[in-house]
């Protein structure tokens, strides 16, 4: 007969670190619309087609910048399309606010243009996946001087289930 004696050390918790910018930073599934009536009307998503309505699919990326401050924060969207953003925003962590007039826009293809915030902000748990999670929410209104069009941009703080990446 074996006899077997087994004993679990129990450990703390692991500190979960965030940025200064937290909850704005993150990973946004987003869609990008663009706008009627001066900017301030949903129309036609980017990449829609009459059997993808919701268009293409863009990854929203908001971080820290290397200042590490809690009122500055990188904001970039796609990469050479028209919509495709990359620059330093405003930002305040309490009001969970996007701002900022004639950002540099850094992207690719994009050198000597700006875009500006008109609207930003970030949503606590405002939406329900198709997974059952409860996700953040992002949108932000801006104009762009590569083609003078303003777009919205629409999504939730990436999960990381599949059936969540729509």
């Amino acid at each position: 007969m074996a006899l077997t004696a087994m004993s679990c050390e129990t450990l703390p918790d692991q500190e979960v670190e965030t940025s200064a910018v937290y909850p704005i930073a993150g990973e946004w599934l987003t869609h990008v619309y663009t706008t009627t009536n001066g900017g301030t009307t949903l129309g036609p998503a980017v990449g829609a087609t009459a059997t993808n309505a919701l268009g293409t699919l863009f990854a929203f990326r908001t971080y820290n910048t290397s200042d590490n401050v809690n009122n500055q924060a990188w904001l970039r969207l796609g990469t050479t399309q028209a919509v495709a953003i990359l620059g330093k925003a405003t930002v305040d962590v309490n009001a969970l606010t996007i701002s900022g007039t004639d950002i540099p826009n850094t992207a690719a293809g994009k050198a000597g243009k700006t875009f500006t915030v008109q609207e930003g902000k970030v949503m606590l748990g405002a939406s329900k996946q198709p997974s059952g999670a409860t996700a953040d929410s992002i949108y932000v209104r801006y104009t762009s001087t590569f083609d003078n069009s303003t777009y919205i941009i629409t999504g939730h703080r990436r999960t990381a289930w599949a059936e969540d990446e729509y």
